[in-house]
């Protein structure tokens, strides 16, 4: 799973402080979730256009370089080191930005590498503007592995927080798996 280029976006990120977490596919086995995907997504919560510009700083001095000119209100760039490439994401999904409770609830994944609370990363495959049946599957995978584990209080604040309670009861609904728990 880890690269060059991920272990040092990471290393980098701890250095400075950053909060940086690990999303999209590859971030699945980290909730008991398998899933092949290629590419690299890596979310920071960057504080200052300073800050932005002290990491991509950094990253340079480690021969990882962006073609783009990043700034702070934008939701994306993308790295590229020797034989790889990541998305560097500045915000955790398309439709919210980052929050003091998040952030709280950020979890050690392995080493330095970091993820979203359960309930969190639910809520940025469901908030999704193209949301697509992957990121359904998705939900409905993570469900079932960590069913004896989400915090059932949490998720339902987050799904309010977006409101998406009702997205949420659909695809509980469809997939015809009993999640009563969860309702």
């Amino acid at each position: 799973m880890e690269s060059n280029l991920f272990r040092i976006i990471f290393y980098e990120a701890a250095q400075l402080k950053i909060p940086a977490v690990v999303i999209g596919g590859l971030a699945l086995p980290a909730y008991n979730v398998a899933r092949l995907t290629l590419d690299i997504d890596i979310c920071i919560h960057i504080s200052s256009q300073e800050v932005l510009n002290q990491f991509l700083k950094v990253l340079k001095k480690n021969d990882i370089k962006t073609l783009q000119k990043p700034k702070l209100d934008q939701d994306l760039f993308t790295v590229f080191g020797r034989n790889a490439e990541a998305e560097i994401w500045l915000k955790p999904c398309d439709a919210f930005t980052w929050d003091d409770k998040m952030i709280e609830e950020i979890q050690v994944y392995t080493g330095n590498v970091h993820v979203l609370a359960i309930e969190d990363f639910i809520l940025t495959k469901l908030a999704r503007e193209d949301r697509s049946s992957t990121d359904i599957d998705d939900i409905i995978q993570l469900l079932i592995a960590n069913k004896n584990i989400i915090d059932r209080e949490y998720l339902h604040y987050r799904l309010e927080w977006m409101d998406l309670l009702h997205d949420f009861n659909e695809i509980l609904e469809k997939s015809k798996i009993d999640f009563s728990i969860f309702t």
